[in-house]
């Protein structure tokens, strides 16, 4: 049975806004996944991109969406990207944590038919919109909950959308360079990207192979999972976002 995104997002969503509204909370702390932000940072970054697809407008990456997947190469994608992430926070600096949750709320009540599919997605925004609101949301949860001292969330339906999602996209890389295929095995099943030989499998569960292809995850932490043939095609390009400096513990 299909997964119902709408359902799948909003339940990620009561638990990461119960995680920021906890007592004690401290939503300065730094989040080491995301060098130089805070939890609040991260926070009003992904309320901004959801505001952002509710209003249909991304600011100056309207431009680049289509070509959101060459983000992991291309710098004029990745200084656009940046640009609209660091707006994001900025414009949303001084709202506490009860206007993000708010502001939040009600964007999502927006997007949520185009997640569910009983809209179309606007031209203005990428085809593939409604995995980018979902993998944002399950990986910056646990970016969050990792900086907050909380232990890792339960595995979700969201996480299955997040890890289809990103599959898709490192597919994608895969195919344009002309690389083997690359076979990603969790929880008994298989998962092949690419059209060409199989060049290696990489074995691990489902949160961990979307930390991995959502760059959270350093060369070394990668070669310390459970790898079956070459990994070494396949290392420069199992980020999402490119090459990664920083580990992230979670």
């Amino acid at each position: 049975m299909a997964i119902d995104a709408g359902t799948a997002y909003q339940e990620v969503q009561a638990r990461l806004i119960g995680a920021v509204e906890m007592p004690g909370a401290d939503l300065t702390a730094a989040v080491p996944a995301c060098p130089g932000w805070s939890v609040h940072d991260v926070l009003a970054h992904h309320v901004g991109v959801v505001a952002g697809v509710a209003a249909e407008d991304l600011g100056e990456f309207n431009e680049l969406v289509f070509d959101l997947l060459e983000q992991w190469r291309d710098s004029k994608v990745q200084r656009a990207r940046d640009a609209m992430t660091a707006s994001q926070v900025e414009v949303r600096r001084r709202s506490d944590v009860g206007a993000l949750v708010t502001e939040w709320r009600r964007a999502t009540d927006d997007v949520l038919p185009l997640l569910r599919g009983e809209v179309p997605v606007p031209p203005t925004l990428p085809p593939f919109v409604g995995f980018v609101l979902v993998n944002d949301l399950v990986v910056h949860e646990t970016d969050i909950r990792a900086a907050l001292g909380l232990p890792r969330a339960p595995a979700s339906s969201a996480l299955s959308l997040a890890l289809t999602g990103y599959a898709f996209s490192l597919e994608a890389r895969i195919g344009r360079l002309g690389l083997p295929a690359l076979v990603l095995a969790y929880d008994g099943k298989e998962r092949r990207l690419g059209e060409g030989p199989e060049g290696a499998t990489l074995t691990a569960d489902r949160h961990e192979l979307v930390r991995v292809l959502a760059g959270r995850r350093t060369r070394e932490q990668i070669l310390g999972l459970a790898w079956s043939g070459d990994p070494a095609p396949f290392l420069d390009v199992l980020s999402e976002y490119g090459p990664v400096r920083d580990a992230a513990i979670d």
